[in-house]
């Protein structure tokens, strides 16, 4: 049985991949009170101790409006943390993966869905992180795996984190017959968080490099809105709006393209789009 340290396990990610992997492998999940994981010494000192076959690094800030406020907190914890994890990994030849972002798509203007190689310029403090520690952790320890994330969605579950999400915003709108307001100069993938569960144990596997991790979606966030009203038999006037007005200066394209991960890991690593996944869910 592989022994695998995960932080962040009692994040919105994190709770939901212990419940789904617990039974599979021998799982080491520190709270914050056992594991600074901003101090180098600490991180060194618990890895050395407790010897995990790899380390799934969970714990982020990932609030982007809080960053984007306190851009030295965010620095901290979304990119000292991943150098030090990175350096205790590359000391102890432990395979490392990590959760970086979308984010760093977002001054991305071109339309389509955009490889890991798409020339980058993050336009707030959080993707500007997450590129920073990508590049480092490589330089650090080159067998390493940055999973570029989506925005992800699920239900409420008993003792797990639940944050604001795609569906659950869709359901209060719906429940309180005020329609939500959903912008159509926006492109990006949503993914259900069972998909990124189901898929993070082919993650070990990969050769190092960063990898987009997450649904494919050709539309715009107003558009998945109204599909999504459509798989629910309601009407979309009801609860979406068009939003003309939000990102005026470009169009902001976060959309992946799960390639390079599906042929890495020889077709293992498989997503959902996001109207599939979201078919799935109200299934």
């Amino acid at each position: 049985m592989k022994k695998i340290l995960i932080t962040g396990a009692s994040g919105f990610v994190g709770s939901r991949t212990v419940a789904a992997l617990q039974d599979t492998y021998e799982l080491i999940t520190p709270s914050h009170s056992e594991l600074d994981i901003t101090s180098e010494e600490a991180v060194k000192s618990f890895i050395s101790r407790t010897q995990p076959d790899a380390i799934l690094h969970l714990a982020a800030l990932s609030n982007t409006g809080y960053c984007e406020e306190h851009p030295q907190e965010s620095y901290l914890v979304n990119v000292i943390s991943v150098e030090n994890i990175a350096k205790a990994a590359a000391m102890h030849d432990i395979k490392l993966v990590w959760f970086s972002s979308d984010q760093v798509y977002n001054g991305c203007t071109e339309l389509g869905l955009l490889s890991e190689d798409t020339p980058l310029k993050p336009e707030n403090h959080y993707g500007r992180h997450k590129l920073v520690a990508e590049q480092r952790a490589l330089e650090i320890c080159p067998e390493s795996v940055a999973l570029r994330a989506t925005w992800m969605y699920d239900s409420e579950q008993p003792g797990m984190k639940t944050h604001k999400n795609f569906v659950l915003n869709f359901q209060e709108a719906k429940e309180n017959g005020t329609p939500l307001r959903f912008a159509t100069r926006e492109f990006r993938g949503i993914t259900w968080i069972e998909d990124v569960v189901h898929n993070i144990p082919h993650t070990f596997d990969l050769p190092g490099g960063v990898y987009n991790f997450g649904a494919e979606n050709h539309l715009n966030t107003y558009e998945t809105a109204v599909e999504y009203a459509r798989i629910q038999g309601l009407d979309p006037d009801a609860v979406a709006i068009p939003d003309t007005e939000r990102f005026p200066e470009h169009i902001r394209n976060l959309s992946i393209s799960m390639q390079k991960a599906y042929e890495a890991s020889e077709g293992r690593i498989r997503f959902m789009t996001t109207l599939e996944g979201l078919s799935a869910y109200i299934s």
